[in-house]
């Protein structure tokens, strides 16, 4: 039995095109990843510092700065403030925005990259 002439050419063809394909759809989808992270990031991050404030949080941390020694005495209640002040819900939410956002930008940047070498 003997391969039509050309098949090889074809098939590699068409493998290379639907790699290209791949990798067009994961920037559009990166693309739009990294959009809605960016407009949920600067909220989340605004929130985080209203709640920051409101908490408390700065306050008992500046005595780390201010009365060590009180803080080496009494480390487990501080500690303990420190956690009950910290707002856990916005920073969890920016976090998640954050991290978002750099795998994004990361998966972006590689195939964008991929489809400059394609070309090159």
């Amino acid at each position: 039995m003997q391969l039509p002439l050309g098949l090889l050419e074809k098939i590699l063809q068409r493998i290379h095109k639907e790699e290209r394909l791949l990798v067009l759809r994961r920037i559009i989808l990166f693309s739009i990843t990294l959009f809605f992270s960016l407009a949920g990031f600067f909220p989340s991050f605004k929130m985080l510092l209203s709640d920051v404030n409101q908490s408390g949080f700065l306050r008992f941390s500046s005595l780390v700065f201010s009365d060590f020694s009180i803080i080496k005495t009494y480390w487990q209640s501080f500690a303990m403030t420190l956690l009950e002040t910290l707002p856990a819900v916005s920073l969890a939410l920016f976090l998640a925005f954050l991290l978002t956002l750099l795998q994004s930008i990361k998966s972006l940047t590689r195939d964008v990259k991929t489809i400059i070498k394609a070309r090159a």
